[in-house]
């Protein structure tokens, strides 16, 4: 026994001590019982388990499916399920997740044992694909063009639809594992040496398609590489300058993307402020128009950290406006683009390989009437110019998790001096809670009001010491963002 740390993740107090004593007795370390799927990633954070017991029912807006996705999107670590139910829909939900074990209540303490005891071999044998490698998965999924991703032997791990076509392909099974050299003529060291190389098609299905490809390294925040990056044909030069740069490069691209203060037009103000990690900020908000007099407007949170999520955020930068309808005479709702989004980036029948949370509007600018949608993003606040605030905190699951899950629109209105809020949820943890979305956003919508008669530059100005001083005091390796679009 190697003295292993599980997590229990387990509202029902007893139930949760008995785990607890059962793990304990068997030689592995329980250092903390978390009761909220709020609170898992700061508990994951805190104490770096090996493995998590999830119960799937939980207190809270994450339920255990949605927690238990997004520790194995952001922190790649194995969970076993704990559920007293086991009708259809659960069991399919759960499934999507790709658990490492499932064990339905009442269970014994061998049941138990033997659950822990495979995960975590599967686990140290490797059998979990590594976090950044998965990671970049969702970076080929963003892109239109063919693209893929190998690993560092050469081996492809993920190709999109495009990709697939191209190479005459109809399924992923196709591709899965395949080497490069099947169907690229491979210079001696293009997977060993250089950062880039280009490569031609071994055969060509299309004449007029793509017959060249473009091999680049993918990069930890160390320098080690993980994997490379494989197009076809001609990415754009400004997409190729963001993933060939360094972080603080890459930082300074996404802070360039930002919205100024027109970015709503007349009758609005739009302001705000992005501070990035030092790794590359996977945190990004934008406005602009989608149909006629409307406004559309997000913030979105990349899962990780480092280019891969900078450019999957740039990537997601240019499609919002393309599905949400900007240059054309009609709207697209919040929930059909929502919709779209889960579409595009989670497969059928498995987990999907991108994850991010969005919090996604639209706002008709002559009634100041809006409606947004919520995907596992951080509530949205709407600020009245007399100080009294509104949390729409519809439940929502982060792009990634399922191919389809509820879809809820909040509605409300702005009048004059009215202000929307959208946050990350690392500007939510600078406000010094536990990680429970109910009492930070309190604590948000608190300083907010405080701040409801200055002006929009002096309360972003605010928001902005505010997180920089407790990051100063407590740290936090996490993007912070907030957009704020005020009705005049």
């Amino acid at each position: 026994m190697a003295n292993e740390t599980i997590l229990v993740v387990e509202d029902e107090s007893l139930v949760a001590l008995e785990l607890k004593e059962d793990l304990e007795r068997l030689g592995y370390r329980v250092p903390e019982v978390i009761d909220k799927g709020e609170a898992v990633a700061e508990g994951i954070s805190r104490h770096n388990p090996d493995l998590l017991l999830m119960d799937i029912r939980l207190r809270g807006c994450l339920d255990g499916i949605e927690a238990a996705s997004l520790a194995k999107a952001e922190f790649d670590v194995p969970v076993i399920y704990l559920t007293a139910y086991s009708d259809e829909e659960t069991l399919r939900r759960a499934a999507m997740t790709s658990p490492d074990g499932f064990l339905l209540k009442p269970f014994d303490e061998p049941e138990l044992a033997a659950n822990v005891r495979i995960a975590l071999s599967r686990a140290s044998g490797g059998e979990s694909l590594r976090k950044e490698l998965r990671g970049a998965m969702a970076l080929v999924d963003a892109l239109d063009e063919p693209a893929l991703i190998a690993d560092t032997t050469g081996r492809v791990a993920h190709a999109n639809a495009a990709a697939r076509a191209l190479l005459g392909t109809s399924s992923y099974a196709d591709l899965d594992r395949a080497s490069l050299s099947s169907f690229l003529v491979l210079p001696a060291d293009a997977v060993a040496a250089s950062a880039a190389s280009t490569a031609p098609l071994r055969r060509d299905p299309d004449r007029s398609g793509p017959t060249v490809a473009n091999i680049t390294k993918l990069l930890r925040s160390d320098g080690r590489e993980y994997g490379r990056l494989v197009t076809f044909g001609s990415m754009e030069r400004r997409e190729r300058i963001l993933l060939e740069s360094s972080a603080a490069e890459a930082n300074a691209a996404m802070l360039g993307f930002l919205p100024g203060s027109d970015a709503a037009g007349p009758g609005y103000k739009v302001g705000g402020f992005l501070d990035p990690c030092r790794s590359g900020s996977g945190d990004l908000f934008d406005v602009f128009t989608a149909g006629e007099g409307k406004i559309a407007f997000y913030g979105l949170d990349v899962m990780g950290h480092g280019l891969v999520a900078s450019f999957l955020a740039f990537s997601l930068r240019d499609l919002l406006p393309v599905i949400g309808g900007s240059g054309t005479a009609s709207v697209v709702s919040p929930s059909e683009v929502l919709r779209q989004l889960y579409h595009r980036y989670c497969r059928t029948g498995e987990i999907g390989t991108t994850f991010f949370t969005i919090a996604y509007g639209v706002l008709d600018a002559e009634s100041g009437e809006y409606a947004v949608v919520r995907a596992g993003h951080t509530p949205v606040l709407r600020l009245e110019a007399g100080g009294g605030v509104g949390v729409h905190d519809s439940p929502g699951t982060a792009v990634g998790i399922m191919h389809e899950a509820p879809i809820n629109e909040a509605r409300g209105k702005l009048s004059s001096g009215d202000r929307l809020l959208l946050l990350s949820d690392g500007l939510l943890e600078t406000f010094g809670g536990e990680g429970l979305i109910k009492d930070d956003i309190g604590r948000v919508a608190d300083f907010a009001s405080s701040l409801a008669l200055s002006s929009l530059e002096d309360f972003v100005d605010a928001f902005r010491r505010r997180s920089r001083e407790s990051v100063a005091e407590g740290g936090t390796k996490d993007d912070i963002s907030l957009l704020v679009i005020e009705r005049r």
